[in-house]
């Protein structure tokens, strides 16, 4: 980092930008010795220019809380907060590719159930914030419309990926549903265009839990984001959101009938970060459907341990030349 002077030469998940009096800080720099790390006086030049960019983005009457800035050829998500002190832009660079599940670390082993024909229901995908949750989505996204042709539909409040455009027979439309809209109406909107996928935002709230449950029976894969730390806590709070609307036995219902499935994963915090997955699968598995029914969650850690020995072993069976 010393001997860079412009943003776009770093690796970091976030930047703090622009507070009146605290220095300019990067996280999550590979090798740094302190996380977040002071911004350094070479950087100084580009930091003023793309405090700039993120200060003429909220000119105008309805300034967002959130949203895109592009600036030296690299794209930013840009949300603005408001602190004590004064403005904080907090940025995170935009990918510009999306990876095949190969790429971003998730088994061999898996592909073939994430990508059969005939998936659907509601697939999610769990982990911590900045896991690369929404990068795995895509790249399922991407590789099941190549595979298969179809369409495919996003609802993002601000688009991450650039996965719009065609794959193979398979083409996808993304969308931008906006910070004011409400997550039942945005989505609404996309499950009304007859796509045969749709990828939604992160599940957060009540509203979001329940449309999801009870759009999963309606035929198409639905796929989605999580906080968790596992799978079966992704399925524990997905049943606790939307029991404070629906019941927790009307919400176990709706998960045991259509959920299709839970990745959970997690990068490793080595300066090498590598993945580590967990897969557990509904479709065609009465006895994790029955747990789901019956909210006993903690037995589903050992479904997803013998699914998954199952998969590798599996993979492991066919020549490389045959997969």
């Amino acid at each position: 980092m010393l001997e860079a002077t412009a943003v776009r030469q770093l690796v970091f998940s976030d930047l703090y930008l622009g507070h009146p009096t605290l220095e300019d800080r990067f996280c999550d720099v590979p090798g740094a010795a302190a996380n977040p790390l002071r911004a350094t006086a070479a950087l100084r030049a580009d930091l003023d220019r793309l405090t700039d960019v993120c200060r003429a983005a909220l000119v105008g009457p309805r300034a967002p809380a959130r949203c895109r800035v592009a600036h030296d050829g690299v794209s930013y998500h840009m949300t603005t907060l408001l602190t004590a002190g004064g403005q904080v832009f907090v940025l995170r660079k935009i990918g510009g590719v999306i990876r095949t599940l190969a790429e971003l670390g998730i088994p061999n082993a898996y592909l073939p159930a994430l990508t059969a024909r005939g998936l659907s229901g509601l697939f999610i995908v769990a982990g911590a914030a900045k896991s690369g949750k929404t990068s795995t989505g895509c790249a399922i996204v991407r590789e099941r419309l190549s595979l298969h042709g179809g369409v495919a539909v996003t609802g993002e409040a601000l688009i991450e990926l650039p996965l719009e455009g065609g794959y193979g027979d398979g083409v996808c439309y993304q969308t931008a549903t906006g910070g004011d809209s409400g997550f039942a109406e945005a989505f609404r909107r996309v499950a009304a265009s007859g796509a045969h996928i749709v990828m939604l935002d992160e599940i957060r709230d009540q509203e979001a839990a329940v449309c999801v449950l009870r759009a999963a029976i309606d035929g198409y894969l639905l796929i989605s984001t999580m906080r968790a730390d596992s799978a079966a806590q992704a399925i524990g709070k997905l049943e606790s959101l939307a029991a404070e609307r629906i019941g927790a036995g009307h919400a176990r219902a709706l998960m045991a009938d259509g959920l299709a499935g839970v990745l959970h994963q997690q990068l490793g915090g080595a300066a090498r970060r590598t993945l580590k997955t967990e897969l557990l699968l509904l479709k065609d598995a009465p006895t994790a459907r029955s747990h789901l029914r019956t909210g006993q969650y903690d037995l589903l850690t050992a479904v997803a341990r013998q699914q998954m020995a199952g998969l590798i072993a599996g993979c492991a069976a066919v020549p490389a030349l045959q997969r």
